[in-house]
């Protein structure tokens, strides 16, 4: 549901672009076993991009005072950003970059479950700590809209992707951009993957096993 490369990969090339590093046609994908049956289709199966894949750019925008918060729910719910597909066979591969500011960003899957905590107990991210709002929590630097290294992964259905939008003291308020690249893939089952294409495939796991650990 997330894969992430390092900041320091923003440096390699100043020219580049989110479509050097996203999903291509012929490209193979993973599910894991991990999924649940509400997602069968996908559950452990591997699929091609049986598509040129389309990149549809999309800016989010909220202003918010110093130390205060909001979240924004990236599926197809009710008030939602309505970034998810519509269709079984299909995976958004998103993009996630961020316009410099005064702020920092937090993940929950579904709402209310951190992704970027440790494992002790009170190592758990709150807005409302002058430390804990800093755990797990993602910033410019991490992911420059200008060359987004920060990648969700939509199908139907799945459950939501809440980014909390925190505005840091010391501006009186804060304009918050992010900017979402969705690389459109439909996706063709492969009957009976081999060894190479299990071990070279882009994994997409479930959301517990990005936690617990």
């Amino acid at each position: 549901m997330i894969t992430e490369l390092s900041s320091l990969f923003s440096r390699v090339s100043t020219y580049t672009k989110p479509e050097d590093i996203l999903l291509k046609k012929g490209g193979w994908v993973h599910f894991s076993d991990q999924w649940p049956d509400t997602h069968r289709w996908a559950k452990g199966c591997v699929f091609r991009v049986k598509n040129q894949p389309i990149l549809v750019p999309y800016a989010v925008t909220r202003t918010l005072p110093e130390s205060d918060y909001a979240d924004i729910d990236l599926s197809n719910a009710a008030g939602g950003l309505l970034l998810y597909p519509e269709s079984e066979g299909v995976l958004y591969q998103t993009a996630v970059g961020f316009k410099p500011g005064n702020y920092v960003v937090h993940t929950y899957i579904p709402s209310g479950k951190y992704v970027y905590n440790l494992a002790y107990p009170s190592m758990y991210p709150d807005v409302t700590s002058a430390t804990l709002r800093y755990l797990g929590a993602k910033e410019y630097a991490d992911s420059p809209y200008t060359a987004p290294l920060w990648h969700l992964y939509f199908i139907k259905d799945m459950p939501a992707f809440i980014l909390r939008l925190y505005a840091l003291a010391g501006v009186e308020f804060e304009r918050i951009t992010l900017v979402f690249k969705i690389n459109k893939c439909v996706l063709e089952k492969i009957e009976n993957p081999t060894a190479e294409m299990l071990d070279k495939s882009l994994l997409v796991q479930w959301y517990s096993e990005l936690t617990g650990f």
